[in-house]
């Protein structure tokens, strides 16, 4: 019974332990599944939060086969719907050429496996950046860190792979590193300024501009540069800038560490950050100082070429290429009597369109022959010169044509039109012109001097040699009286050319100044009355009487030359003149008292007036018949006028045609003198 006991209470013990087992089996199943279930959702926690990641994530066993990776890592290799697990790197290459039919992945999975047994070789984390290609053939940057992880024996465990796409960020660093090239290797100062205006940053091309290296101006504010009587400048510049403006090209002057001045051209930009604000200046500095002295060297160029083509005594106008005048000089004005402004941009016909068919006009002028007058012909303008220059280019020098003034009157030019060219393009031409009517008047001058001289030459000449040419053939032997003549004949006109010769030698050494005039007080009465006396005689052989009221008066005077001077004036006077005319020689003195006028007044055919002035000229006629039919050289007044001149008065003339001339001489007085305020008129023919 005992042992019954004994064996059920061992059996009840037994049963009890067993039960406890079983509990604490239970209990420890149910711990299991917890912890398997917690893992499980550890797991899922994690492989959720890994394929989430935009970053590459891939666990990797001993040998270097996948174990796990996120999504991001396949599908940039398209391994999403293959099993890549338990495959090596080479493997997923061939198993991605099978399926997708490409090796777009071949060289960078071969890259990676080799990149993995360097990581185990090294025992240690290591990071490099990777270039893998996408589906769309673009390369991307990725910076790959890998963690080998071994067991306590050593032995290789697995390898964790991170990989981050840092594509952008590379390209902003590569853009920001050409950035800092282009900025460190400009020629323009580039400085970056905090808003108050501290220089932060200060490239090579600042330091060269400026003379400073960064070190020196760094923390500095940029308004040292600027000069002191520009002190309100830069704070002007910085209040524009923070009230969201910007300086685009601002010249200004600066100074250098040399304390050399310097033109400079600023551009400021305001920095802003993410949100707008502004957090910094951009400046960048060029130096135009250059730039300035080609400027002001061009600007020099440009106002001397305007003063040049402004003070030319020929007219210049440019012309584009439908003929449009583009520029005018004063000599071109001045010739047409437009004004600039009235030439700008007008047609070239505007001077010219009265055209080239003319007909002869009688001249208002007394004993000119008639002149022609151009009328309009529409079609002038396509025969002008110049636009056949702005046609064809060539250089076309032009004599025998006339230009129009505004009031409606012509003028004789000569010109020359040349092409504008521009990379061999006809885009207009310059004409230079200039009024020919004084050399032609000129040639008609030096023809009517040929004339005269050639004249005053023959006729003596032929009657010299006539008249000797006779006495030495014999033939007057037996004539005495005739002989006698012809010596006379030769006589006068040998002193004829002797005269003619002494005008022109005189009025040569006058006008070279090669004769010294021996000055002295002189009574003018006394020289009128011998100049008179010197022509009686023509007066006489003429028929001509002259009427005489001389002044008693002082005059500082060479006597010879002032008696040259009046005889030449009586001479002239007396040869116009018709028989039994006067001629009046007389001289006032001025209210003034400090000069004396003398004149001559005859009452010949008269002088027209635009002659009045040119009979002053050497060889001048009113007419070029006058030489042979009045006589005399075309030198008397000529020299009269030197005389005047070289005794500080004046001489000229006046005269109504049909009516008479008066030639007046104005001498100054020397001192005052006790003259007969009303002196009588002395007839010389009656002395």
């Amino acid at each position: 019974m005992k042992m019954i006991n004994q064996n059920s209470q061992t059996e009840t013990q037994f049963i009890a332990s067993l039960q406890a087992v079983n509990q604490r089996l239970i209990q420890e199943i149910q711990e299991r599944q917890r912890v398997e279930e917690a893992l499980r959702e550890s797991s899922e926690r994690l492989k959720t939060l890994i394929n989430a990641m935009p970053d590459l994530v891939c666990f990797k066993d001993g040998s270097g086969r996948w174990l796990e990776a996120n999504q991001a890592i396949l599908e940039l290799f398209q391994l999403n719907t293959l099993d890549y697990q338990g495959k090596s790197d080479t493997e997923l290459a061939e198993l991605v050429e099978q399926v997708h039919g490409t090796t777009l992945y071949r060289n960078a999975l071969i890259a990676c496996q080799q990149s993995d047994e360097q990581a185990w070789k090294t025992k240690q984390l290591s990071q490099q950046e990777e270039i893998i290609p996408t589906s769309d053939g673009t390369l991307k940057v990725f910076d790959v860190i890998k963690v080998p992880l071994f067991n306590p024996n050593g032995e290789r465990k697995g390898l964790v792979i991170l990989g981050r796409d840092i594509t952008e960020r590379q390209k902003t660093e590569d853009a920001y590193k050409r950035l800092a090239a282009i900025v460190e290797s400009s020629e323009d100062g580039i400085m970056g300024k905090t808003i108050e205006g501290k220089i932060m940053s200060w490239n090579q091309g600042a330091e060269q501009i400026y003379g400073y290296s960064e070190a020196e101006v760094k923390g500095r504010l940029f308004s040292f540069l600027t000069l002191p009587e520009r002190f309100k400048e830069m704070p002007q510049i910085l209040a524009s800038i923070q009230s969201g403006g910007s300086i685009d090209h601002y010249e200004t002057v600066h100074i250098r560490k040399d304390g050399q001045h310097i033109d400079v051209s600023l551009t400021i930009s305001p920095i802003k950050d993410a949100q707008g604000n502004i957090t910094g200046l951009s400046t960048i500095s060029r130096d135009i100082s250059y730039r300035k002295r080609i400027e002001k060297t061009l600007e020099q160029l440009r106002h001397q070429n305007e003063l040049i083509l402004d003070s030319a005594g020929e007219g210049i106008c440019g012309l584009n290429r439908e003929g449009k005048i583009t520029f005018a000089n004063p000599a071109a004005t001045r010739m047409t009597g437009y004004t600039v402004r009235e030439l700008l941009m007008s047609d070239w016909h505007k001077i010219t369109e009265k055209g080239i068919n003319v007909s002869p006009i009688p001249s208002q002028t007394w004993q000119q022959k008639p002149i022609s007058v151009p009328h309009k012909n529409p079609d002038h303008q396509q025969d002008s010169q110049i636009f056949a220059t702005l046609k064809d280019g060539q250089v076309r020098h032009v004599t025998d044509e006339v230009f129009w003034r505004q009031d409606g009157t012509f003028f004789p030019i000569e010109y020359v039109s040349t092409p504008i060219e521009n990379q061999g393009e006809i885009i207009g031409a310059v004409v230079t012109f200039k009024d020919i009517t004084e050399r032609q008047a000129m040639e008609k001058m030096k023809d009517e001097f040929i004339s005269v001289v050639s004249h005053e030459l023959r006729t003596p000449l032929t009657s010299i040699h006539g008249a000797l040419g006779l006495l030495a053939s014999g033939l007057l032997d037996t004539q005495p009286e005739r002989a006698k003549r012809m010596l006379e004949i030769a006589v006068t006109n040998t002193t004829r050319l002797v005269r003619l010769i002494n005008d022109i030698l005189d009025l040569e050494r006058m006008q070279a100044g090669q004769i010294t005039l021996d000055k002295k007080a002189c009574n003018l009465a006394d020289l009128m009355l011998q100049a008179t006396n010197e022509m009686m005689g023509i007066a006489e052989k003429t028929g001509v009487k002259i009427l005489m009221k001389p002044l008693d008066v002082r005059v500082w005077a060479a006597p010879d030359r002032i008696i040259q001077m009046l005889t030449n004036l009586l001479s002239n006077a007396i040869r116009f003149s018709s028989v039994e005319s006067c001629v009046w020689f007389n001289a006032t003195r001025s209210p003034s008292s400090l000069e004396v006028l003398i004149t001559v007044q005859d009452q010949g055919r008269g002088i027209p007036a635009d002659k009045l002035e040119t009979i002053f000229g050497r060889f001048q006629q009113v007419d070029a018949s006058d030489s042979r039919q009045k006589g005399g050289t075309g030198l008397g007044l000529a020299i009269c006028r030197t005389i005047v001149q070289q005794h500080s008065g004046h001489i000229w003339a006046e005269s109504t045609l049909g009516e008479g001339s008066t030639f007046f001489v104005r001498l100054p007085v020397l001192a005052e003198a006790g003259e007969d305020p009303h002196p009588s008129v002395i007839e010389i023919n009656s002395i």
